[in-house]
């Protein structure tokens, strides 16, 4: 097992598309599948602010996050993990380049008003209390590892 470099990390957090996070629920661990979205060294997720994931954040911010991909012959593996603190973005400014590198990510083109109308969505939905938010992850610690599969595992 090899340790990644922090642009072999930052690449593998720029290209896979899914990812886990992790939470504390009163002693009690708690994971979850998201997509997400690298930005200027934060990790950006979207989530409705109700449920179990919602009660979690608000008592503990702390979380972590894992992403973990093969390379196209299967036979080697690399994987992230983020620990950091989650916290809920507001200002659209702030957003815009989030919502433009995921549209990106996820093969869309922002460009004949799909980011305009995407934004627009978002400033309704901050209106609203119980409307879609964006979270940061604002990272405190990243360390990745690479590692060939072992035939019989």
């Amino acid at each position: 097992m090899q340790n990644l470099k922090r642009d072999q990390m930052i690449h593998l957090l720029e290209t896979v598309r899914e990812g886990f996070l992790a939470m504390c629920d009163g002693g009690q661990p708690y994971c979850l599948p998201f997509g997400f979205v690298f930005v200027d060294g934060s990790i950006y997720i979207s989530m409705f602010p109700r449920g179990r994931k919602w009660r979690c954040l608000q008592k503990d911010p702390r979380v972590c996050f894992s992403v973990f991909t093969w390379n196209d012959e299967g036979n080697r593996w690399s994987s992230v993990v983020v620990e950091g603190e989650m916290v809920e973005v507001s200002d659209l400014e702030l957003i815009r380049p989030v919502v433009q590198a995921n549209m990106l990510k996820m093969g869309f083109n922002p460009e004949g008003g799909y980011l305009e109308r995407r934004m627009s969505f978002y400033e309704q939905a901050l209106a609203k209390p119980d409307g879609l938010r964006i979270m940061q992850i604002r990272v405190a610690h990243m360390g990745g590892k690479t590692m060939a599969a072992v035939a019989g595992t």
